[in-house]
C-alpha cells in the first residue's frame, strides 16, 4: 500500500494531499490530518514526518523498533500504542482454521494521526474515510478530533474478535468432545490442547493493548470539563473490551480444564501400565523361580550320575556290590532334600 494522506476539516468534509512529501496545509479549517501508511512506505514517509514534527524516536516507533513510546505530555489527544487486528482463513485439508495477527501502530497528537498497517494476506486495510464516516456518526455536533479517530480505530479493531473468537471457541468445543466423550489419549490431542491454549494466550496478549488504551483515554475522558459523547464513547469501548477479555479467559478457564483432566487420564493411564508391567514381572519371577528350582533339584542326581558315568579306572564305589543302591539312594535323598527346601521359601 502507498502512503494516504487525508484532511478532515470541521464542517465534515475530507481531502486526499496529494504531495506526502510536502508540509501539511496548516489553515485553520484542518481540524485532523490523518496519515496511513505500511512498514514498506517508511523510508518515503521521512520526509514527511520531518514535516510534521515528529521526532526521531516517534519515527523508530512507527518503524517497528519500539514497541512502547513514553508520551511527554499527558493529553488526551496523545497516543502511541501497537494495536493488533486479527483474521481466521480456513485450512481445506484438515479443515484446520488459522490465526492471523498483524500489528496496527497508532501514533496521535493534537490533529495529527499516524497509522502503519501490516500487509496481511486476506486482511483488508482500515479505510480511513469508512472510519471517520463512522465517527462522524457517533460525534454529529462535534468537530472530529485525534481522539476521536483513535476511538473508531479500537472500535473497528474489536469488530474483527467476535467472529475470530468464535472460531476459537468452535475449535475448543471439538477438541473437548474428542477428550470427554472418546477420552482418547494420542499426541495429536494433546498437541492441539496446548496448541489451542498458546492461540489463547495470544488473544489475550493482543487485547491488552486495546484495554489500556481504551481506559487510559476514559478516565482522561471523563475528567475533562465537559465529557458527554466522548466519554460515553470510551466507556462503551471498554465494556465492549472487558466483554472480550471475559471471553478469553473462559476459554482458558476450559482448556486449563482440558489440561488438568488430560494430565490425569494420562497419569491414570501411565499407572496402570505400570502395574500391568510390575504384574508381569512378578509373574516372569515367579516362573523364573520355579525354573530356578526344578533345575537345582535335577542338577544334583545329574552331577553324581556324571560323575559315575566316567568310568575312570581307579574308582573304588564301582566294584562296591552297595556301591549302586547308595548311589541312587544319594540322587533322591539330595533331590528331596533340594525339593522341600524349595517349597518351604514358596519357589515351587
Amino acid at each position: 500500500m502507498a502512503i494516504t494522506m487525508r484532511r478532515f476539516t470541521a464542517d465534515g468534509a475530507s481531502s486526499e494531499v496529494q504531495s506526502p512529501t510536502g508540509a501539511p496545509d496548516t489553515s485553520p479549517a484542518t481540524v485532523l490530518l490523518w496519515v496511513d501508511l505500511s512498514g514498506e512506505d517508511i523510508p518515503d514517509f521521512e520526509d514527511t514526518a520531518a514535516a510534521l514534527g515528529l521526532r526521531e524516536p516517534q519515527l523508530e516507533f512507527l518503524c517497528g523498533n519500539r514497541s512502547r513510546l513514553p508520551i511527554p505530555a499527558a493529553s488526551a489527544e496523545s497516543v502511541a500504542a501497537v494495536l493488533h487486528r486479527v483474521s481466521t482463513t480456513i485450512d481445506e485439508p484438515n479443515q484446520v482454521t488459522r490465526f492471523h495477527f498483524s500489528e496496527l501502530r497508532v501514533l496521535a497528537a493534537e490533529g495529527l494521526v499516524v497509522t502503519v498497517q501490516a500487509d496481511e494476506p486476506g486482511q483488508a486495510p482500515l479505510g480511513m474515510q469508512a472510519l471517520r464516516e463512522s465517527t462522524r456518526l457517533a460525534h454529529p455536533s462535534v468537530s472530529v478530533t485525534s481522539s476521536h479517530a483513535i476511538a473508531g480505530l479500537i472500535g473497528a479493531v474489536l469488530r474483527e474478535y467476535p467472529v475470530a473468537l468464535d472460531e476459537l471457541e468452535n475449535a475448543i468445543e471439538a477438541m473437548e468432545g474428542v477428550l470427554f466423550q472418546e477420552a482418547r489419549l494420542d499426541a495429536a490431542l494433546s498437541h492441539r490442547i496446548y496448541q489451542l491454549l498458546q492461540k489463547v494466550h495470544r488473544f489475550d496478549w493482543a487485547m491488552r493493548p486495546l484495554e489500556s488504551v481504551a481506559t487510559e483515554r476514559g478516565a482522561e475522558a471523563a475528567e475533562s470539563s465537559a465529557p458527554g459523547e466522548e466519554s460515553s464513547t470510551w466507556t462503551d469501548l471498554i465494556m465492549r473490551t472487558r466483554r472480550m477479555r471475559d471471553r478469553v479467559e473462559l476459554l482458558r478457564s476450559h482448556l486449563e480444564n482440558a489440561v488438568a483432566l488430560h494430565s490425569t487420564l494420562l497419569t491414570i493411564e501411565q499407572n496402570d501400565a505400570t502395574r500391568r508391567l510390575a504384574d508381569a514381572s512378578y509373574a516372569q519371577g515367579e516362573q523364573s523361580k520355579k525354573i530356578s528350582g526344578w533345575a537345582a533339584i535335577l542338577f544334583a542326581p545329574t552331577l553324581i550320575a556324571s560323575i559315575y558315568g566316567m568310568n575312570f579306572r581307579h574308582m573304588p564305589e564301582l566294584s562296591w556290590a552297595w556301591g549302586y543302591p547308595v548311589a541312587v539312594a544319594l540322587m533322591v535323598g539330595l533331590s528331596l532334600t533340594l525339593w522341600t527346601v524349595f517349597k518351604r521359601r514358596h519357589w515351587l
